[in-house]
């Protein structure tokens, strides 16, 4: 069920890269948002050129049970109107809101081994999901493989540290496209990383990122073997 407009201010802007705004929400008028882990929900922005606004659809970094707080993932390199609007805001603002919205959460899935695939800030479902499952009593193995371009577009690396140290059945694998000379991870792009799964019978994957990624790791998964897949356009450029 979706619902709005709601009342938010911006509590908090997070400058994790150079490029990489994490941006937090407090929810004013309800003063909770009630939401599934993968979920987004659309920014009201003002348009110049018409009454009416435009709407703009953000996916939550945020899990459920911190429902008076909603988290986003911004690139301040994005050319979309949502992403300019919101990056041009000052700590207590207030943004209209309304959602949350879209099917892309996690399922009922026994016996399968969870596998999150993405690419820039199209983690932000898929973190919202891994740190719900994490918060939980119980979880099955999961790993995450996230695409990122260069050494200083990593962030999260500390809270992914943690979660890898604190518990068993969770790991990650980054791969960068354009590192350096002196990067020691996995080089290349995040479909490289699925090409040395030996099968997937046993996954079921989310995914989420640009439209090409999302369509080539769909096949890769398809073509390796029985893997329930789970995707999502990250809509960082709406």
């Amino acid at each position: 069920m979706t619902a709005g407009p709601f009342r938010t201010k911006i509590q908090q802007i997070r400058h994790l890269t150079p490029d990489i705004r994490e941006l937090t929400l407090e929810m004013v008028e309800p003063s909770s948002l009630s939401f599934k882990a993968g979920q987004s929900i659309a920014v009201e922005v003002p348009d110049e050129a018409s009454s009416s606004p435009l709407f703009r659809y953000f996916s939550l970094a945020s899990i459920p049970r911190s429902s008076r707080h909603v988290v986003l993932l911004l690139n301040s390199q994005d050319r979309g109107k949502g992403s300019a609007f919101l990056l041009e805001q000052d700590i207590g603002a207030e943004v209209q809101i309304s959602g949350p919205y879209g099917s892309f959460i996690l399922q009922h899935e026994p016996g399968r081994e969870l596998l999150f695939v993405g690419t820039g800030t199209g983690v932000a479902p898929l973190w919202s999901m891994l740190a719900t499952l994490l918060d939980g009593e119980s979880s099955p193995p999961m790993k995450l493989l996230w695409g990122l371009r260069s050494e200083s577009d990593r962030y999260y690396l500390e809270e992914l540290e943690v979660w890898e140290d604190q518990y068993k059945n969770f790991s990650y694998e980054l791969a960068l496209s354009q590192p350096s000379a002196a990067w020691q991870g996995k080089k290349g792009r995040v479909t490289d990383l699925l090409k040395e799964l030996a099968t997937v019978d046993h996954l079921a994957a989310y995914v989420c990122g640009n439209l090409a990624m999302v369509k080539e790791v769909s096949v890769l998964l398809k073509e390796k073997g029985d893997c329930a897949i789970y995707r999502e356009r990250h809509s960082e450029n709406l």
